[in-house]
C-alpha cells in the first residue's frame, strides 16, 4: 500500500486533537501540546516532531520522534540519536504498513539529522523487529538500530 507520510504543521493540530481524542490513543492532548508537534521543523534540527498518515480525509495514524543530542561516545560518535514514541493508530486503519511507512519516514531524516542511531521504548517489540531494531539486552522494552550515515549527514 503506497502511503503519503508527512510531517505534521500547523495546519495539522485540530487533526492531531481529534486523534487525542479517539479511544485507546495514550493521552487527551491540549492545544499547546499539538502545536508543540506540529511544528513542521527541519530533518536537521533538535526537537519533537509528530508524522502522519491521512486516509479518507482525516489523520488515522502517527509517530512522535524526538531528535536528539546525546554525549558521543564510541557507540554514538556523533552524539545524536532518534527516540520513536506517541506511535498510535485507528483500530479501523490498522494491519496496513502505517507505522512501517512512518518509521521509514522517520529513518530518512533520522540519517539527514546525521543519527548515528534510532531508539524506542515498547513493548510493540514485533514491528520495531520487523523493522530490523534490537532489544538493547534480554527482557527489556528498549529498541535500537544502528544507521549508516551519509554524507550529507556527515559534513
Amino acid at each position: 500500500m503506497d502511503v503519503n507520510c508527512q510531517r505534521l504543521d500547523k495546519s495539522h493540530v485540530k487533526a492531531l486533537l481529534r486523534l487525542s481524542a479517539a479511544d485507546g490513543f495514550p493521552y487527551r492532548l491540549t492545544q499547546a501540546a499539538a502545536a508543540l508537534y506540529c511544528r513542521d521543523k527541519s530533518p536537521s534540527l533538535e526537537g519533537a516532531q509528530t508524522y502522519g498518515i491521512f486516509a479518507d480525509n482525516m489523520l488515522v495514524s502517527v509517530m512522535t520522534a524526538t531528535f536528539c543530542p546525546v554525549f558521543p561516545c564510541g557507540d554514538s560518535p556523533s552524539g545524536r540519536i532518534v527516540h520513536i514514541s506517541g506511535a498510535y493508530t485507528l483500530p479501523a486503519y490498522r494491519h496496513r504498513h502505517h507505522a512501517t511507512a512512518l518509521l521509514t519516514k522517520i529513518q530518512a531524516e533520522a540519517e539527514i539529522f546525521g543519527a548515528d542511531y534510532l531508539c524506542c521504548d515498547s513493548t510493540a517489540d514485533g514491528l520495531y523487529l520487523r523493522f530490523g531494531m534490537e532489544p538493547t539486552a534480554a527482557h527489556e522494552t528498549r529498541m535500537w538500530k544502528k544507521l549508516s550515515r551519509n554524507k550529507e549527514a556527515q559534513s
